[in-house]
């Protein structure tokens, strides 16, 4: 899939289309303001709802790289079948954590789809918004879970990216 996609992920496809529309919008909001004496409030609304799924396919693209933020000096010391069985329990751990934020988004979601949360400036329905939260976590999860069978059958561990300076 990859190779159809220019050697990136879905994921950092999205991310990136929607830092843009969240720069794009910005940048207009600016010039509107100051260039024109004119402001748009759904604009700020719509940038934000943008940035916040952006950060969420951020957390999914540092995943699937391997390079979520973790405390592994310890782990340095250990031959590395123990390495990678420390960092599998640490990452089943974690995917125990995603199934339970999972479970309450959904119902949360559900929620809102029974009792309608509307935006002030957009007027659309802010579960649109919130799915993220269920979804985000799925494909965090189905990162993590291709990393630990990538850690089993390559043996491939995280790198300290400060070992390049």
């Amino acid at each position: 899939m990859r190779r159809w996609l220019g050697g990136r992920t879905p994921e950092e496809w999205v991310g990136a289309a929607l830092m843009t529309l969240v720069v794009a919008l910005l940048g207009f909001q600016v010039c509107a303001r100051y260039g024109f004496g004119r402001s748009f409030s759904w604009l700020e609304e719509v940038s934000r709802f943008a940035f916040v799924w952006a950060v969420y396919f951020g957390f999914v693209m540092a995943a699937e790289g391997d390079r979520h933020i973790r405390v592994s000096v310890h782990l340095d010391m250990l031959p590395k079948t123990a390495r990678i069985a420390m960092l599998t329990l640490a990452d089943c751990l974690w995917l125990v954590f995603n199934a339970v934020v999972m479970w309450h988004g959904y119902f949360f979601t559900i929620s809102m789809f029974e009792f309608p949360y509307i935006s002030q400036t957009t007027g659309i329905n802010l579960v649109w918004i919130q799915m993220i939260v269920p979804l985000g976590f799925l494909l965090l999860s189905m990162r993590v879970v291709q990393v630990m069978v990538r850690r089993w059958t390559r043996g491939e561990l995280p790198e300290d990216s400060r070992l390049g300076e």
